[in-house]
């Protein structure tokens, strides 16, 4: 059984994505130091203040991880101007809490709890023994990671999301490209094969050779102008399948080549031409008097089920079916274009055939 179709949504642009990530941040930040600075044992009149610091340098950090040390110095291996861009948040984050202690003590009360704590801390005479003894270099470093380790968490993850999804773009892109190339393989062997038909029959003055003419000029119509789209409707797709066994029928007048459709085609689409190298590859055996080949093409709402089945004469020369060049692009277009929606079994016995295909439309 095949698995049911799922619908799936358009991926969101990097720009939207990485927008809603930085809100996401903000309020998860906002939150996190508002409910830390407002605990029992470490609460201020003017706490608002102190979460505008922390979040505002937040914001710097998670900017200066994501777009610039990570994709342009860490992962291209430039160690060293990580390590300097490291080192230099951490200082930048001594200098912020400094400007933010000068311009607390100008708009906020000088009574207030909070500017006295800060003005304790970040000191003009603290701020120089940051940079002046061993023991300052150290909480240098290591102290703005108390506060700062939720958004350096956050900015590693982000980063890693974004890289995940231009990935995805670039398989997409691949994809499309990949595509085309197995197209571009079907469509000109398909012409090659006919006009090869049509010079056979001119050579030997045919009455046929109009019939094929006009067989000739309906498939190459469909296959010029209908088939540049990603889907066409299915009930088009059968016609030329028609088409093409007519005009197969003119070729190979010692063989007998049955075809049916059972079901409705309203309103499906099918990917062009994905089934045509399968008939193709089948009729190429029905030289030898005595041939057979039937199909039957059930549509039942959204499945699509292709059977062919062919008999050859004891003595007719059985050509590799599923080994075929034409075959094993089909098979790599299926795989592109239904992954996990469709199922194929292919089974050579000597001069016997038997292909069933089943899509998921």
């Amino acid at each position: 059984m095949l698995p049911a179709p799922t619908l799936r949504r358009p991926p969101l642009p990097d720009r939207t994505v990485a927008l809603l990530l930085q809100g996401l941040l903000w309020v998860l930040l906002t939150g996190f130091y508002y409910a830390w600075y407002n605990r029992p044992n470490f609460h201020f009149t003017h706490a608002w203040a102190l979460v505008l610091t922390e979040v505002s340098y937040g914001i710097v950090l998670f900017n200066s991880l994501v777009y610039l040390v990570i994709p342009r110095w860490l992962l291209r291996r430039r160690r060293g101007l990580a390590l300097v861009g490291g080192v230099g948040l951490c200082v930048l984050y001594r200098f912020w809490d400094f400007g933010a202690t000068l311009l607390m003590a100008h708009f906020l009360p000088a009574t207030s709890d909070l500017v006295q704590h800060m003005q304790y801390y970040n000191s003009l005479a603290a701020l120089k023994t940051s940079f002046s003894t061993f023991e300052g270099l150290i909480s240098l470093l290591y102290g703005p990671l108390v506060s700062t380790m939720f958004p350096v968490i956050i900015s590693f993850l982000a980063y890693a999301l974004i890289v995940d999804r231009r990935r995805l773009a670039l398989e997409g892109a691949q994809f499309k490209l990949e595509l085309s190339y197995v197209k571009a393989q079907l469509n000109p062997q398909f012409l090659f094969n006919t006009l090869s038909q049509l010079q056979g029959f001119t050579r030997a003055r045919d009455p046929r050779a109009g019939d094929v003419v006009l067989h000739l000029a309906d498939l190459l119509r469909y296959t010029l102008y209908e088939t540049n789209a990603d889907r066409v409707p299915l009930a088009r797709e059968l016609e030329f399948l028609d088409d093409y066994l007519a005009l197969e029928r003119l070729r190979y007048s010692v063989a007998t080549i049955g075809h049916a459709v059972v079901g409705s085609a309203i309103t499906q689409q099918l990917a062009p031409l994905v089934l045509l190298p399968f008939y193709e590859q089948a009729c190429a055996a029905l030289t030898s008097t005595g041939a057979c080949l039937t199909s039957a093409v059930r549509v039942e709402g959204q499945a699509l089920t292709l059977t062919l089945t062919r008999q050859l004469p004891p003595a007719a020369p059985a050509l590799p079916y599923r080994s075929a060049p034409a075959v094993a692009a089909a098979e790599r277009r299926l795989q592109l274009q239904y992954p996990g929606r469709h199922t194929l079994h292919v089974q050579e016995s000597g001069p016997t055939l038997h292909l069933t295909l089943q899509l998921l439309l």
